[in-house]
């Protein structure tokens, strides 16, 4: 279950370089390590994001059970502006183990 609460931020992050050469309609996707099933509350899925600029496109996120990519639990497009955002999510997989897959398509011209 997530709850709100601040604390210092520091990390490491990868990113999607969505200038040249990208084209629209270019993808990428970023696939967790397995995690075990969750307990009856769920785990919180707590990430960051950052989509600046002219032809951000659409960043999606799915939780996958076993080959199964799942249904999208979270998304978020276009310009957010030039700062870091949270995004969290209540995951619920008690009988099985789960993965984090995120997907992000450049924009369509």
């Amino acid at each position: 279950m997530c709850v709100e609460f601040s604390y210092p931020i520091a990390g490491y992050y990868m990113y999607t370089e969505t200038s040249a050469p990208r084209r629209p309609g270019d993808y990428a996707r970023l696939e967790s390590p397995t995690h075990p099933a969750t307990d009856g509350n769920g785990n919180c899925l707590e990430f960051w994001y950052h989509m600046y600029g002219n032809g951000i496109g659409r960043l999606n996120v799915y939780i996958k059970r076993g080959n199964t990519l799942g249904n999208k639990v979270w998304f978020q497009s276009g310009n957010q502006g030039n700062r870091w955002l949270r995004g969290m999510i209540t995951v619920q997989s008690p009988n099985t183990q789960w993965k984090v897959s995120s997907y992000y398509q450049t924009l369509q011209q």
